[in-house]
């Protein structure tokens, strides 16, 4: 009210108020002067003599900024937590659990990864065995053992640690309506699949982006906390294998080889 007041009083221009310090005949050792814009601000500047100036600003409406920083922080992202992701996995919120798990190995890799905003791979050493276990299960446990990094592992295994096939595999690339055997990239995020259906491929989620290279997802994989599960499911597939390929000839092998596609194809991993 103070300001709508002095703001009537204080049109466009500059007002002076002279302070003489008791004297007339001597100069003015102080000038306090007044000066408004068309915006609603109020300049007040204090010239002395002995000083240099101060200068002050009051808006009007400053009141009026409260809303917006209010508004601005409803619409931050919540602080990422196991918490959070049971609960957006249990809604089936496949989508924003992707982006929650992306946070909290950000959270969980240290402080410079946090800084920065994204894990070095040399920083998912950093990781407790216990955080990555507990980001896991719950994957596993609202997809019915379809998603999670132990799953991609488990894959990854089969793929021979082949990069190209287990991308084939869990779905990250799509084939071409070729004649020729073609695949290429899915786009991020509208190419992927946030659903639970039959046909989404094992392994699908979450994701890891290898825009820098695969050694972050390399070392995701092969991270302490899937090792004792690997070397159970690799005991298991060597003795299908041996039981398998008994009495087989060389020839009988020739499709396990990597497809020539594969061979000619130049990896991007730039989703």
């Amino acid at each position: 009210m103070a300001n709508a007041s002095l703001q009537s009083f204080l049109l466009p221009q500059h007002h002076s108020f002279v302070n003489t310090g008791g004297s007339h005949e001597s100069s003015p050792s102080a000038l306090f002067r007044l000066s408004t814009n068309n915006s609603g601000s109020i300049s007040f500047r204090l010239y002395s003599n002995t000083s240099p100036s101060v200068t002050t600003t009051s808006t009007a409406n400053s009141s009026a900024l409260t809303p917006v920083t209010q508004a601005a922080a409803a619409d931050s992202p919540p602080t990422p937590s196991i918490d959070l992701l049971g609960r957006q996995l249990a809604a089936g919120d496949y989508r924003q659990a992707d982006e929650t798990t992306r946070a909290l190995l950000i959270e969980l890799a240290g402080e410079s990864a946090r800084r920065r905003g994204y894990v070095f791979f040399s920083e998912v050493q950093f990781i407790s065995t216990e955080d990555l276990h507990a980001i896991d299960n719950l994957w596993k446990e609202h997809s019915n053992g379809k998603f999670g990094y132990s799953v991609q592992r488990r894959l990854w295994e089969k793929s021979r640690r082949d990069f190209t096939r287990f991308f084939i595999k869990v779905g990250w690339m799509k084939k071409l309506d070729t004649e020729i055997e073609q695949y290429n990239y899915r786009a991020f995020p509208e190419e992927f699949m946030w659903e639970m259906k039959d046909d989404t491929p094992e392994g699908h989620l979450p994701l890891t982006n290898a825009l820098r290279g695969t050694q972050l997802l390399g070392n995701l994989l092969t991270h302490p906390a899937f090792e004792e599960e690997s070397q159970e499911d690799e005991a298991t597939a060597e003795s299908i294998t041996a039981a398998a390929t008994t009495g087989q000839s060389k020839d009988d092998n020739k499709g396990t080889e990597r497809p020539k596609f594969m061979r000619d194809f130049k990896p991007d991993y730039s989703f």
